[in-house]
């Protein structure tokens, strides 16, 4: 098992492959791999495959795009859909990759900045999405599920 000069594990040495059994997910990925690899196999499967992805992603992604100005987690749908549309367009993995190197580079950007530069940026955020929730209430109206308050008839959103 050890004779190798090259192997650097130590004797008796077992991964954790061996040591805990097969991950339970690992052998819904291989089903499913292998399943996608018969559907590639057939040149029209794959097509309506490839559509079929494509057409799913690009809702995700719309979906996300519709939600973006709203409070909760556009972009991270947008971004969502994009995974789901790349697992079979390269161009799709391409913005995934630009998307990436530059929420990293404004991560790293954001915390190396003094504190009050931080929380001036978190207020300018809170203060948009603030502006943007009041639009579209004065837009579309209070839903009828909201409590009527004398804050809202004050504010003259109804």
């Amino acid at each position: 098992m050890n004779d190798d000069p090259q192997d650097k594990r130590p004797k008796g040495w077992l991964s954790r492959h061996h040591k805990q059994g097969v991950r339970p997910w690992r052998k819904t990925r291989l089903s499913f791999l292998r399943w996608r690899g018969n559907v590639m196999a057939n040149p029209h499967a794959a097509r309506l495959y490839r559509i079929v992805v494509g057409a799913v992603g690009t809702l995700i992604v719309l979906i996300g795009l519709l939600l973006v100005p709203l409070p909760g987690p556009g972009w991270l749908i947008v971004i969502i859909g994009l995974f789901v549309i790349s697992s079979e367009f390269h161009w799709a993995q391409r913005i995934l990759r630009f998307v990436r190197v530059h929420v990293e580079r404004w991560t790293h950007w954001i915390m190396a900045q003094p504190l009050w530069v931080r929380w001036t940026v978190g207020a300018v955020t809170a203060a948009f999405v603030a502006v943007v929730v009041w639009a579209v209430f004065k837009i579309i109206g209070i839903p009828d599920w909201v409590p009527e308050l004398e804050v809202l008839r004050y504010l003259d959103l109804q």
